[in-house]
């Protein structure tokens, strides 16, 4: 399925031509850079895609079909943020940490548009999430759009471990500041994210987050420690996603993040 884990090859065909145009020849061989194809293969899966609308020939190029490509756009770019009204909140639950951090940015990006924020706040006792191998991916890309959008991503991180340090050293720019900086106010077992009026808890086992933070203080680097968090995470016990819109405890969460953060207000 297309831009999903698992590429077959028409897939990496209408991803090898997303940006440009390519003869079948040139496209052989780009595909072959990654993986073996024989032409006959390839040849098989342009007919198929055009016959699918997918992509046009034009001479003897290859293209993206761009009304195809609309389509696609605004079929994905319509689904709705969650509706929830001033103090409504929603409660979800889930036993995989995959899961949870995909439906984590499943629910982020459309409030993201719906809000028209340009200040996202973060509170995590530590980051971990940023090194879970089967997300990582996903969270460089995440922590990327603050450059390419030009908002702010203000992370406060509850802990000054020498792992907490790695991923400030590692993430840390102009649009995504990160701060060192335990608060009591937050729960061990929370990672709190504010946008607008909009507040999402992810509230780990009290287990879970015992153990991280363990692993966290013993003085040990994101390498060495790395294994047996993917090890936690593979039974991670019940995680709750929280979801809230409440204008006053957010504005109230932001005031007490917020102290250590700069940003340019635009002109």
């Amino acid at each position: 399925m297309l831009y999903s884990n698992k590429d077959n090859l028409e897939d990496r065909i209408v991803k090898s031509l997303a940006n440009t145009g390519m003869t079948i020849k040139s496209l052989h061989a780009e595909l072959n850079k990654e993986e073996s194809w024989s032409l006959r293969a390839v040849y098989k899966a342009v007919h198929k895609l055009i016959d699918a609308g997918v992509i046009l020939k034009a001479g003897k190029q290859v293209i993206v079909d761009q009304e195809w490509a609309r389509r696609v756009q605004e079929t994905l770019s319509s689904t709705p943020a969650p509706l929830l009204s001033n103090k409504e909140r929603a409660v979800y639950t889930f036993v995989s940490v995959e899961h949870l951090d995909a439906f984590w940015k499943t629910v982020m990006l459309p409030l993201e548009n719906l809000t028209a924020t340009r200040e996202i706040f973060f509170y995590n006792p530590h980051n971990f999430w940023a090194y879970v191998p089967a997300r990582k991916q996903s969270e460089d890309a995440y922590y990327r759009h603050f450059s390419d959008t030009k908002h702010y991503g203000f992370f406060t991180i509850g802990g000054d471990s020498p792992a907490d340090v790695e991923f400030k050293r590692q993430y840390q720019g102009q649009h995504l500041q990160i701060d060192l900086r335990n608060i009591g106010f937050f729960r061990r077992t929370d990672h709190i994210t504010i946008l607008g009026s909009f507040i999402i808890t992810v509230r780990l086992a009290k287990g879970m987050a015992e153990h991280i933070n363990k692993l966290y203080v013993s003085g040990r680097g994101i390498k060495d420690i790395l294994p047996e968090i993917v090890n936690i995470c593979r039974k991670p016990g019940k995680i709750r996603f929280i979801l809230e819109n409440n204008s006053i405890k957010a504005k109230k969460l932001k005031k007490i993040l917020a102290r250590n953060f700069y940003f340019k207000r635009p002109e």
